[in-house]
């Protein structure tokens, strides 16, 4: 590959016209428009050290032994010689020496990077979700390279979850047997008597676990609002939660504590009956097997979701002000946590899309889940919410935000490859 610097003046040159500016003084929308050029400028910098890593991690191959590029200067690995070179983390260093791979072969990766349709950030997460995996992966590469285009990289992070669970869902289930394996939980005391706890958690354990502290903050939060007063932070109630669960265990005669939760896995009835496929837990962010769904559904407390199965009816007009749970659980389907930034389940309300205030009905067509933040945000920026025929969620943007007014696909839809 040509060293050539034609994308790094490219992109200098809009920054260049903000030059001699007094940031204080610009204007939010030229201070947006600054971010975007300069940001796309960080890009093409990334994208040129990335290439120059790439360059030395191929002089540093294993069989290049002692006389490999990084092994002369010291170093054990390119990744190493590159952050050093740079005086920042080690694992920036290996996301670039990565990304120079991926710029010098012809996959999707390589493609979107040297086009500039990727952000070295990007490239990497796709790269390190896909390694590992069995079998051809270059259709399933392309496809999360075309939507890292659009979605941004937290969202791009939860959808390379996804896709890869359902990929490799064969060997997701001896992933997880691995992962109950390393299970634990560790606790040391520090000089001023504060105890830490560190600790890995399988699907199963997180599932239960995460399910029982969201229903705490959750419960805390709503009192909170309604009877002001408690100042207790989320971490802080779930510290609390935690000690009260530990005193009702050391003697359990004693009336439970806490707000009672269930935990919710979903599976679709196909993957269910064919027994290929993977689950989601609405506590977790990553897919289960269908092994997890089923040890977790034995208990009473797990309540199993088969999508497409028989339900109760959705509709109630408005006879009835507050969505029904079983409301609440088929928009869960559709929606898959806050609909606009992607919280989990256990984070979210059920939103009137037209106010009831303003004549909203109670139905499915006008619920959509948001979290906390969202939900603030959406009404004081009055942001639009529309459901389409196809049941997808679509934010419409605010014209003081942005003129334009883009419309910004939300729910589960956003982060599924089509």
């Amino acid at each position: 590959m040509t060293f050539s610097l034609d994308d790094v003046d490219a992109t200098i040159a809009p920054v260049r016209g903000f030059e001699g500016a007094q940031l204080a003084s610009l204007p939010r929308g030229e201070l947006l428009a600054l971010l975007r050029v300069a940001s796309e400028f960080k890009g093409s910098v990334d994208r040129l050290v990335a290439e120059v890593a790439g360059e030395v991690a191929r002089r540093s191959t294993p069989d290049d032994g002692p006389n490999g590029l990084a092994r002369q200067q010291g170093f054990a690995s390119a990744g190493l010689l590159v952050a050093s070179a740079l005086g920042t983390a080690p694992s920036e260093g290996a996301t670039l020496v990565r990304a120079g791979a991926a710029l010098n072969s012809d996959s999707a990766l390589g493609a979107g990077l040297r086009e500039q349709e990727l952000t070295v950030g990007k490239a990497d997460l796709i790269a390190q979700a896909i390694s590992g995996l069995e079998g051809d992966t270059s259709v399933l590469e392309a496809r999360l390279v075309q939507a890292a285009r659009v979605l941004d990289y937290r969202k791009l992070k939860l959808l390379c979850a996804r896709e890869v669970a359902k990929f490799d869902a064969l060997h997701l289930e001896a992933r997880e047997r691995r992962q109950y394996d390393q299970r634990g939980i560790d606790f040391t005391e520090d000089a001023m008597g504060m105890t830490h706890v560190r600790g890995l958690l399988p699907p199963e354990y997180a599932a239960a676990v995460k399910t029982f502290f969201d229903a705490q903050v959750k419960a805390a939060f709503q009192t909170k609002r309604e009877q002001p007063g408690d100042t207790r932070t989320a971490t802080q109630i779930r510290a609390d939660a935690l000690f009260a669960l530990a005193m009702h265990g050391m003697d359990c005669t004693s009336p439970a504590s806490g707000v009672k939760a269930t935990i919710i896995v979903r599976i679709d009835r196909d993957q269910l009956e064919t027994d290929i496929g993977v689950a989601t837990c609405d506590a977790l962010a990553t897919p289960i097997s269908l092994r997890t769904l089923r040890q977790l559904a034995v208990d009473a407390t797990v309540l199993p979701m088969v999508m497409n199965g028989k339900s109760e009816v959705l509709d109630q007009g408005r006879e009835q002000r507050l969505f029904t749970w079983q409301q609440r659980m088929a928009l869960a389907e559709r929606d898959g946590g806050c609909a606009k930034c992607h919280a989990p389940i256990s984070h979210c309300i059920t939103h009137h899309i037209t106010w009831w205030s303003h004549h909203g009905t109670t139905d499915q067509r006008n619920g959509v889940l948001l979290c906390t933040r969202c939900h603030t945000q959406i009404h004081h920026d009055r942001w639009d919410i529309n459901i389409d025929e196809q049941n997808h969620v679509w934010f419409t943007t605010p014209r003081h935000l942005d003129p334009e007014q883009p419309r910004i696909l939300g729910g589960l839809a956003a982060l599924t490859l089509t």
